[in-house]
């Protein structure tokens, strides 16, 4: 037993676990500079060890039911992805297909047949399709709502919120046929507005991104990054990263990288 497994195994016996992926695919920095993409040698290896410790895979409408307002029994994982990137189809359905994985996706309802803002021209940005979302349901997959235009729901009032969500829930149940039974807060920013509009909209769970606890409309949720060295992975897993990554030398650290990040972006608009 390696050491990480060994770490997730402890892991395993003493709570359940939530990851999120944006995307799976190979990427270039420079196409993918908030680092969305994770290689999908990658996310293999990362699944692998989380089998490897005895993880027992559901979706996040499963977890939530089996937690019934509380936490879920350890030695649970849920797989999420957000946005609903075309990769989550053809690259990362067939990975998890070989370990009989089934995960969730958070479709933004405007995205479908797009291209993700946050991906350069030459990464791997392209979303999904109506029937390709369909195809997940038919494996098995369960749909979860992630608004109609992905706003920040923290600056939206209650009433915003909800036809966010609710219209969000009700485009994607016609889509897949299937009920739509959780939500993801985009950016993972959200405020007593969106639960309350997250809760009253009939969803019976909602994810954040980092933050967040196991109450029904707050559960917390790993976001795994392109560059997530392993040990930083672990750290999310087991809840420390976020109050890392609000320490004072952190912030300083983390606004030197958004401001270098912008300053490439800009670099890399074309000239008009």
């Amino acid at each position: 037993m390696t050491p990480a497994v060994h770490t997730l195994t402890k892991i395993r016996r003493r709570r359940p676990i939530v990851l999120g992926y944006p995307g799976v695919a190979p990427s270039r920095r420079r196409d993918d500079l908030s680092m969305l993409l994770v290689a999908p040698d990658r996310f293999r290896a990362q699944v692998e060890m989380l089998l490897a410790a005895g993880f027992s895979f559901v979706t996040l409408a499963e977890l939530a039911r089996l937690g019934a307002g509380g936490m879920p029994p350890p030695g649970l994982a849920a797989l999420t992805f957000d946005d609903g990137m075309r990769n989550n189809h053809e690259v990362a359905l067939p990975i998890l297909r070989e370990y009989a994985i089934k995960a969730t996706v958070y479709v933004t309802i405007g995205f479908i047949d797009r291209t993700s803002p946050w991906i350069g021209p030459g990464g791997d940005g392209a979303m999904m399709t109506r029937s390709q979302l369909r195809e997940l349901v038919a494996e098995g997959w369960e749909l979860g709502a992630h608004t109609m235009t992905h706003p920040d729901l923290s600056t939206l009032d209650y009433d915003a919120c909800l036809r966010e969500i609710s219209e969000s829930r009700a485009a994607l149940e016609q889509i897949g046929g299937a009920p739509v039974q959780t939500f993801a807060y985009p950016f993972g920013r959200y405020g007593p507005e969106a639960i309350a509009a997250a809760r009253d909209s009939g969803l019976i769970a909602a994810v954040t991104t980092g933050s967040g606890s196991w109450a029904p409309y707050e559960i917390t949720r790993a976001m795994i990054g392109a560059a997530d060295p392993l040990p930083i992975v672990l750290l999310k897993l087991t809840d420390r990263y976020e109050p890392l990554l609000k320490s004072p030398p952190m912030r300083v650290l983390r606004r030197a990288s958004k401001q270098l990040r912008g300053r490439v972006q800009q670099r890399a608009r074309p000239a008009h």
